[in-house]
């Protein structure tokens, strides 16, 4: 074995240009697979903390009140799962009115888990003492004052004790009001949070829980935030998942993707398995040449009897070699300049949810809301599972090169070796100077093709950096516009502030007269205010294709309607027949400016603000599902539909179930000018509209007020001047409506300006890696053009012999790099098409891309076509200039 390794020295140290670009191949793609998966990593852990903070740190939940739970108190330990801690809410009461609150008791493990941590006073010790957040104290309008009173369910509380506000995430659920755990008020409930070890499969430890003390597994409820990034799925699950996809209608890869890619790891792997494929075919080619210029030195060791295993020995030495001092290299200088990469931009990496412009219910959360909503990154971490996963991949992938190379080598003659002939000998030879002057179109063709395996390696590693290059300006362009339309459809043209009525009562609005208030405003650039009427529509005959999408009508236990909506407004949705259903909408009214920004939102149909008022016809936006898709109602451009509404523009109650006599609703019929997919200004507070599951029905500002008589405002966009004072301006626009009861203003420009931070930092960071694995490619390319030229040596010799001039010799050689850059960049075309479908596909269907373009601009394409051929004939200029440099007769004897 000390010889085979001592030979594979030997052969590292006598090729040593070979060897630099092995090891420089090596270390790169140890580099970029271990950087950009502890990128990933860390950003994962970075998520899974800023959850804990947003959801609570626990992972099951479950009801407790069962014989077990008494058990579980004396003995909390047992086999196959370890409790890192535990906590029990229990339930005293639930008050309805004047908001949703829970009167409950908690242990230490519960308010840990929480973060509900003792700002000012004690937890309440007596029925007669009540503990809570601030944001509850500024809803029941109450003092930050201990010793304070409370009327609550007609008993009298007294203030003990301020905590820190419950999880963002569950504020949902409602209020909670701590109360001493002596209380009682006749019935109760208690509930057991769990946070398991996390060095194990969180999944199997709750299973092994339930099993330990016969616990109801039905009842145990999952911390969907959390578990996610801890393994908290089921194997069962997946796998109905994965029957789901394939089986059942409408569903397919997008539904796979979406559910199996929770957090996004399964983006991750996809990234760094084509990452690590990548870099095994660049160290497979640059192996594969030194090993061909070696050649007929391997077939004089056979001649001397050395056997196959033995050279497959001496191979596999050399790469183990290099990877002894490549791998860890490289995964030292990865990770670190990822150090660098996370310090810079580590939001890029960290999974977080989209931020959306919306009316909040209080003007806290307005004010909250307003703040930049992009992650905590936390501290950068090296993911040792990577480290290893690579080690492991590129061991097994370096023993598959060596048996490779010595298979091929099994198939050549001894003299094919000894001569370094790698290919076929032509079966037939021609005379072509019969018929043509000049040869060097003739020769650089029968050059280039002479080794068929090098030219398409070539050809492939300068596609794929193209194409790479190109995919992640694909990507990124699209991603631009996405946010962007995302951004307009959040709130109205990504403005820079908000106004709106933080109600769900019609008679709340912004009326007309303050308008002109705010128009005086300097700072201000564009207001654009905006009507709205909650209204429905009759679909029949089978228009609603998608019977399932909406949770009133499809009977679905598991995706139960809203209560709220289903006590307010009777649900959105009624069947009335068997194809037949009356659906609520909301009706907005635009200026022409945002009209007009509708157009990026264009399905079909045409969208001219001044033909909707001349023949009251409607913009009709419809609902779009987890795959893009957006033929769920059967309602298109020039259909009619017929629109009820409120005949009095500020009726409320029952009025809004549309359940009342006809003679308080009136009804009109309208033309449909145009579907789109998304609407601009939102309004929440009523049946809500996330953008995509609600219906709308969007027209002219003046058709609201003929058709309806509205004509007070319901949201104001407002875009500043550059260069205003933002802090100042909203300051101004808060003192203009100050008197209108419950409205807000919101102020974005620094979530703005952050979120195109964020933008420009992702974008850059594609674009980095592209570059990276485009310069990994010219080093294979670089390395496989000099093994051509330099196998060609005695060819050349000959051509010099005969009189070539260094001009002409050149001249040829630019031919053959010419032709280099044309045939890749036909192959870039052709590999670019296929990877453009995937990546457009993907956008649209699972990333939900809002309209993402699908093709890029002439221009970066042609710049990649034009470095195609500068790099190509470069390359074999470069390589060939050391042709010219050496003796003919050296040449000749080669």
């Amino acid at each position: 074995m000390k010889k085979v390794v001592k030979l594979a020295f030997s052969y590292l140290r006598y090729y040593k240009k070979q060897t630099l670009a092995l090891l420089a191949g090596m270390i790169l793609s140890a580099g970029i697979l271990t950087g950009i998966g502890s990128l990933f990593y860390s950003g994962k852990q970075a998520a899974l903390e800023n959850a804990r903070v947003q959801y609570g740190d626990w992972q099951y939940s479950l009801w407790c009140s069962e014989p077990w739970f008494e058990e579980f108190l004396s003995h909390p330990e047992g086999k196959g799962f370890q409790i890192e801690n535990y906590g029990v809410k229990t339930i005293k009461k639930t008050l309805e009115e004047p908001y949703e609150i829970q009167l409950v008791s908690a242990d230490t493990g519960y308010l840990q888990m929480m973060g509900r941590e003792l700002l000012e006073g004690q937890m309440p010790n007596s029925s007669a003492e009540i503990a809570m957040d601030l944001h509850t104290l500024r809803n029941l309008d109450l003092p930050r004052q201990l010793g304070s009173t409370l009327e609550l369910d007609e008993q009298t509380y007294t203030l003990c004790g301020i905590l820190t506000e419950m999880p963002a995430k569950l504020q949902e659920d409602g209020m909670e009001i701590f109360v001493s755990p002596e209380s009682d008020y006749g019935s109760e409930g208690k509930f057991l949070y769990l946070k398991f070890q996390e060095n194990g499969n969180i999944y199997k430890q709750a299973a092994a829980f339930a099993d330990a003390f016969a616990a109801d597994k039905s009842t145990i409820a999952r911390n969907n935030g959390i578990a996610g990034y801890l393994g908290g799925e089921s194997p069962a699950q997946i796998l109905e998942t994965i029957r789901v996809g394939l089986w059942e209608e409408g569903t397919g890869l997008p539904y796979i993707w979406g559910q199996l890619n929770e957090d996004g790891s399964l983006t991750h792997k996809a990234v760094l398995a084509a990452l690590g494929l990548f870099g095994a075919f660049i160290l497979y080619s640059l192996f594969q040449i030194s090993v061909m210029k070696r050649m007929s030195q391997y077939s004089l060791l056979q001649t001397l009897g050395l056997t196959d295993g033995l050279i497959f020995q001496v191979l596999l030495a050399e790469l183990l070699l290099l990877f002894v001092l490549g791998y860890p290299l490289g995964c030292l200088l990865g990770n670190g300049a990822a150090a660098l990469v996370y310090g810079r931009i580590g939001r890029v990496f960290v999974t977080q949810e989209a931020v959306m412009h919306t009316g909040a219910g209080t003007q806290e959360q307005a004010l909250a809301s307003a703040a930049s909503a992009l992650p905590d990154t936390g501290s950068f971490q090296v993911d040792g599972a990577i480290l290893a996963a690579g080690a492991v991949f590129f061991l097994v992938f370096l023993a598959g090169i060596s048996l490779r190379l010595v298979k091929k080598m099994r198939k050549k003659t001894v003299c094919q070796m000894l001569a370094g002939n790698t290919g076929r000998m032509p079966r037939q030879r021609k005379i072509y100077s019969l018929h043509l002057e000049n040869l060097t179109g003739v020769l650089t063709r029968k050059f280039m093709f002479a080794r068929k395996g090098a030219f398409a390696g070539i050809l492939f590693s300068l596609s794929v950096g193209s194409v790479i290059f190109l995919g992640a300006y694909f990507v990124a362009e699209n991603t631009k516009i996405n946010n962007e339309l995302n951004l307009k459809a959040d709130d109205g043209l990504g403005s820079d502030i908000q106004v709106y009525e933080a109600s769900d009562e019609l008679k709340d609005v912004i009326p007309r007269e303050d308008l002109s208030a705010l128009e005086e405003i300097r700072g201000i650039e564009e207001i654009h205010p905006v009507r709205y009427l909650l209204g429905e529509i009759p679909l029949t005959e089978g228009k609603l294709k998608w019977t399932s999408y909406f949770a009133e009508v499809a009977e679905d236990e598991t995706n139960p309607p809203d209560p709220e909506l289903m006590e307010k407004y009777q649900g959105r949705i009624v069947r009335t027949g068997e194809e037949d259903y009356l659906l609520k909408v909301n009706v907005y009214g635009y200026d022409d400016g945002m009209l007009e920004e509708l157009q990026d939102y264009l399905l079909e149909g045409e969208i001219d603000p001044q033909k909707m008022r001349e023949e009251n016809t409607v913009i009709f936006k419809t609902i779009t599902d987890g795959q893009g898709n957006t033929d769920g109602i059967d309602l298109h451009c020039k259909d009619s539909l017929s629109l009820k509404t409120p005949r009095d523009p500020m009726a409320s109650g029952e009025l809004l179930k549309f359940a009342g006599e006809e003679s308080q609703y009136s009804t009109e019929e309208f033309s449909i000018a145009a579907v789109v997919s998304r609407p601009l200004a939102k309004v929440e507070t009523y049946i809500g509209d996330s953008g995509s599951t609600e219906v709308d029905l969007i027209m002219t500002n003046e058709q609201m007020e003929e058709n309806f008589g509205v004509t007070g405002y319901q949201t104001i966009s407002i875009s500043l001047k550059e260069g205003a004072d933002a802090e100042e301006t909203a300051g101004q626009i808060r003192d203009a409506v100050s008197h209108i009861s419950r409205c807000v203003v919101k102020d974005y420009t620094e979530q703005i300006a952050s979120q195109n931070l964020f933008l420009t930092q992702k974008m850059m960071f594609f674009y980095g890696i592209a570059l990276v694995l485009f310069l990994v490619s010219l080093l294979h390319i670089m390395n496989s053009m000099q093994y051509l030229i330099a196998a060609r040596k005695h060819e050349f010799g000959i051509l010099r012999a005969m009189g070539i001039t260094d001009g002409g010799f050149l001249k040829m050689l630019a031919k053959e790099g010419l032709r280099y850059g044309i045939y890749s960049s036909l192959a870039m075309t052709v590999l670019y098409f296929f990877v453009q479908k995937i990546l457009y596909y993907f956008m649209v269907h699972i990333y939900l891309y809002v309209h993402p373009r699908g093709s890029i601009s002439p221009a970066p394409y042609g710049a990649m076509v034009a470095l195609n051929l500068v790099i190509c004939i470069g390359a074999v200029l470069i390589s060939g200039g050391s042709i010219l440099r050496e003796e003919i007769l050296e040449e000749i004897r080669e």
